[in-house]
Parts: C-alpha cells; structure tokens; sequence
C-alpha cells in the first residue's frame, strides 16, 4: 500500500512527481501529496479522496514552479483519518525538512512524546510518519555533517518497516531515501534520477534501475548521481540493472480500464509463463530453479508448504491438488496472514513455496522469513522481478505475466496456477514419476484455448444485466474446480461488492444451501470427469429452491441443458486444467457487474494492490 516517487534533475519536477503519483495509484491511496524545493522555501500540495493523484496534477500544472528535486506520496490511511492534514509529505517543526514514508513506526508514540518534551514540539498530524521529520531536523541541529547524516542517526532511533524520501531546504540539489521492509527502486535517466516504489511507476525516461535493500541509504543528486551510503561505486554499478517494464506495458492503450486490459492479456502472459518451460519431445519440465540443492531437498522431503494472501491463497489450493496428484507428496496450504502467527511446526523435511503477485506482500515474505529461521528451503512465486521476495528466497519462478495494474489480480492468477502445475510435474519427475503425455499437451494448449473463452464477451456482458440486483452470488464446484469456485467469488465481492460465497459442491448441503431462493444466481462449474454427476444433482439442489444456474461446462455437453438457466462451453481440456479455462468466466463477470454497478473497476473501495504492511 501507499506509493513514493522523487525526482532531481533538470527538469522541473512538480508535474513529473504528480504523474508518477497517478502511475503509482493502482496501489490503492486515499490522498496524495508532493513537496518541492522552491528556493530557501518547501512548498507542498495535497489532495485527498477519490482521484486526489488526478486533481494533483492538474493543480500543480497550472503552477509556475521552477523547483528541480522533489518527493511525492500517496497515502494508504494506517494511523490517522483520511485527510489533507494527515496526507504526505510531513514537515519538520521548522519547516526545513519534508518526508514521504512508506510502511508503520512501531515506536512512534514514544518517539512524539519524546520530541514534545525535549524539543517542545508540537505536530500537525495524527500520523507516525510526522516524527520522521523532526527527528532527522533534531540530527540537523545538533550539527550533523550532511543530510545523509542527520537520517541515518534519526533513523537509529526507529523500530519498524519503512521506505522514506527525504528533502531539505540546507540542501536543495538532493533527496535522501532509506528503506526497511518496504520497496524502493531508483531509476537512472540521462543526467536525472526517479524515485519509485515500483518499477511500473517509472517513467520511459529511465532506462536503468538500481533497487534498495534492507538497511540502505542512498543520496540521489541533482546532476543525476546516485551515492549509497557504506557502498563502493563498485557497488552501485553492479546494482544497475535494464528497466524490465517495456514503454506501453503500463497504459492503458485502448481498453476502458485495467481491469479488461488485463484480462484480456492472460493468452499471451500464461504462454510467457509456460514458454520454454515443457518440453513436448522429452515429456520433461524445465524450471532454473532447480539447482542440484533444490532437488536435492524435494527428493527427500515429506511435505510441502504453500503460502499466499487472497488470490494467491487460492492459486495455493490448486497447487495442493496438482503436487498431490502428479508427485504423491502431501502439502499443506496456509494463509500466510496466519501462518506467521500460528506456531507452525517444522520437522527440516518440508520445502515451502511462497506466492505473492507484487513480491511485496508482508504477511508473506514474514511467514518465507520465519520457515527460513527454521532452515527450510523457501522457493517464490512472483510476477516481479527483483521483488522483495525475488532477493530474499532461496529460488523461485516468475510468472512473466507483465504488469498488472488492476487491484484485483486476473492475469496473475492464472499463470500462478500453470506455474503451481509446472512446479508439480517437476517434483513428480524428481520422484521418478512419469508425467502423462497428454497433461502436458493440455498444458501447453491452454494460451489458445484461452482465447476462445474470452469469445464468450458478449454473453457474459448481458449476465451482468441481468444480474446487477441480485441478492447474492453463490460459487460452487469440486475437485480441481473448487479453488477457482472461492477465487471467483473473492472476485465478485471485491469489484461489483456483491455478497458472494465460494464453496465445495459437496457443502452446499451443510449450510450455504440456505442462501439459495428465488433468483439467487448460482455459478456451477461442471466440466466432464469424474465429479460430473455429483455435480449435476448439486445443481438440481439449487434449482429445486428457485435458484438461477449459470453452468460452465465442457463444450458440446448437453446435460445441463435445459436444468441451467444460462450454460457457457469452456473448450475440452484435461480435467485438472479446466478451472484455469473457467477463470476468465468469473472475472469478466465481475467486471461487467462493477460496470453495471458504476463501481471503480480498476480501484475498489477499501483495497490496494500491494499490501505491504501487516
């Protein structure tokens, strides 16, 4: 959550800020803010609500402000109400310092009580943010040599995870940022330096990036240099690395929102993830990850651990199912939210994969730290490259799937599934089990089988019509159907706000049948296999009781017809495979309920892409 951009250079940097701001927002926000040097002075603009990064650029556009170095922020409310008062940047007492940070003070409350006392402080926010600026004034009072100096002792004195950008007024040509838990990536143009909390915000003007680690604090010049504190130069040039986010990745082109820009995308980004990944000729999977060690450690494992958050969570749950099928290996799932906090026992024989999107996801890289505390081989799952949780495992897998901007995860999900089923076979093989021939053909084949799901547009726009008013969503199906039953679900609550359940076909007796009367619409995925019949009385079940069935079943599947109220043909596929054709289904749904339902597709309320904080 919460976004940070700097820029110094040449350039003026207010309206550079504010855009980065507007790039960054798909993190979620509830006000933005930036803060330039303007002479002997900072000035400061802020917004707050509903398109606050928006109306910030357009305020400060219309600005004569010739100011070249600057930070900007935008806010996910923790400690304080949404507010002006409360948004970023924070001045110092004296009005010399301004700071955007990223992340939660876990000592603040001692900290303002101490500055109230002894520096006779008095602030104007509620945030713990605040402090951070006047402690590293105090730094500068009591003489420190420069303002790397003076953040380096302030933040000696602070417990908790942050990301922090720094300016003042005794020193106008740079920004100072530090980080702790929380992502900051610089990007290096020509003659000009960006600060970013993620590497989709940079503008095409950076060609080079260099990300910050745990413990750094770096000093970004205004003639476009870049010093990391306790570093050789050696080192930073090692850091640099090209820019992965192609120019375009990151707009919107011509799609309405994000959202459908990036469901639309998942045919190209699942074959991104599989490409170069099976190969058909020696029935094999190929994943780099696999270093003699890490095979080493699968062969004699008895457990695997899957850890995730949301989405992720339930990409886990089909992983579960795939391992256990193709590899004979038992595995648990756990919300990483809890699994930190729950006591987990270790034996030494189990191997953890840990899931997040962004790579940034606290509750997940805390339960990765705590296995690896107890020396277990912790392999990611993240669609970012250079990601907290991309430097911190011991190996992993990218997802490839290209940036993904929406809240709601559509494109990621599904290629964490492929990869969760590439992952399997490749344990399977380790264990000396064949992978079946036509999995693999299956696997393969699903990009283009993809895209004959998303011909079914029109169809489901009119479901969303139909449907705008219902009381609630039940989701429902089993097997290899029932991760991506609660996954839709989740979808449908988080982007049209409906009152949606997820559930195994086989509890719908056992409470949630209670929700189902007249008109209460309910999603079945019923493809052909072995859960087939089980599934079809379900369906019975619910129209029984007046309930409305839109089945997703194999096509040219005829058994449903004229029990459902509205059947959708998924092409024919292997049975562990046709949830991940089923997906696009329920995230179509849903977005074209939040059309209908003149919901913000792209940014719900109360939610953030990135949650990197507990």
């Amino acid at each position: 959550m919460c976004g940070i951009d700097g820029y110094a250079g040449k350039r003026k940097a207010a309206a550079i800020l504010a855009q980065g701001l507007i790039d960054l927002a798909y993190r979620g926000y509830d006000s933005a803010g930036i803060a330039t040097i303007e002479g002997p002075r900072i000035e400061i603009f802020k917004r707050e609500g509903n398109n606050s990064p928006e109306e910030l650029y357009k305020r400060v556009s219309g600005l004569t402000l010739a100011g070249t170095v600057g930070i900007g922020h935008n806010r996910w409310a923790t400690h304080g109400a949404p507010s002006v008062r409360n948004a970023h940047p924070h001045l110092s007492q004296g009005k010399r310092v301004a700071v955007v940070h990223n992340g939660i003070i876990d000592n603040f409350k001692a900290l303002r009580a101490e500055l109230e006392h002894e520096e006779n402080a008095s602030f104007r926010s509620d945030t713990d943010s605040e402090v951070l600026a006047y402690l590293i004034e105090r730094e500068l009072n009591f003489g420190a040599l420069s303002l790397e100096d003076a953040v380096h002792t302030a933040l000696a004195h602070v417990e908790g995870a942050y990301a922090i950008g720094v300016i003042c007024t005794d020193y106008p040509d740079q920004i100072v940022a530090a980080r702790n838990s929380s992502d900051l990536i610089i990007g290096v143009g020509e003659g000009e330096l960006f600060l970013t909390s993620d590497e989709a915000a940079l503008p095409t003007e950076a060609n080079l990036k260099a990300a910050m680690k745990d413990g750094d604090i770096v000093t970004l010049f205004q003639n476009g240099q870049f010093h990391i504190r306790g570093h050789s130069e050696e080192d930073k040039k090692r850091r640099l690395e090209k820019v992965c986010i192609m120019p375009g990745q990151s707009r919107l082109g011509n799609h309405a929102h994000f959202m459908l820009k990036e469901i639309l995308e998942q045919p190209e980004a699942l074959r991104n993830a599989l490409r170069g990944r099976i190969d058909l000729a020696h029935e094999t999977v190929r994943l780099g990850c696999f270093t003699p060690e890490v095979t080493r450690q699968f062969r004699t494992c008895d457990r695997v651990v899957i850890i995730g958050c949301g989405t992720s969570y339930y990409s886990g749950l089909a992983g579960k199912l795939y391992i256990e099928r193709f590899a004979r290996v038992p595995v648990d799932v756990a919300l990483a939210s809890e699994y930190h906090y729950s006591d987990p026992i270790f034996t030494g024989r189990e191997v953890v994969l840990s899931i997040s999107q962004s790579g940034t996801t606290a509750d997940t890289l805390n339960a990765m730290r705590l296995a690896q505390k107890h020396g277990v081989l912790c392999l990611g799952i993240t669609n970012r490259v250079g990601s907290t949780l991309a430097r911190e495992d011991d190996g992993g897998v990218y997802l490839h799937a290209g940036p993904e901007k929406a809240v709601a995860s559509t494109k990621a999900f599904t290629s964490q599934v492929a990869v969760l089923a590439l992952i399997a076979m490749k344990i399977a093989q380790i264990h000396g089990q064949r992978i079946d021939h036509a999995l693999l053909r299956g696997l393969d084949a699903l990009p283009s089988q993809l895209e004959l799901v998303l011909r079914h547009q029109e169809q489901i726009k009119a479901l969303a019509a139909r449907y705008k008013k219902a009381a609630r969503f039940v989701c429902f199906g089993r097997g290899y159907a029932m991760p991506l039953a609660l996954e839709g679900a989740l979808k449908l609550t988080e982007i049209p706000y409906f009152d949606a359940h997820g559930y195994a076909g086989g509890e719908l007796k056992h409470g949630p049948l209670a929700l189902i009367e007249r008109g209460v619409p309910a999603i079945a995925i019923v493809p052909k296999g072995p859960h087939q019949e089980k599934m079809i009385s379900n369906v019975r079940e619910v129209v029984a009781r007046k309930g409305e069935v839109i089945a997703l079943v194999t096509e040219g599947d005829q058994a449903l017809n004229g029990i459902a109220t509205e059947v959708i043909e998924l092409p024919e596929a292997p049975e562990e495979f046709i949830s991940i054709l089923a997906v696009p289904v329920f995230q179509l749904l849903s977005y074209y309920l939040g059309l209908e339902r003149e919901c913000n597709v792209d940014r719900p309320r109360n939610l953030a892409k990135s949650v990197t904080v507990e």
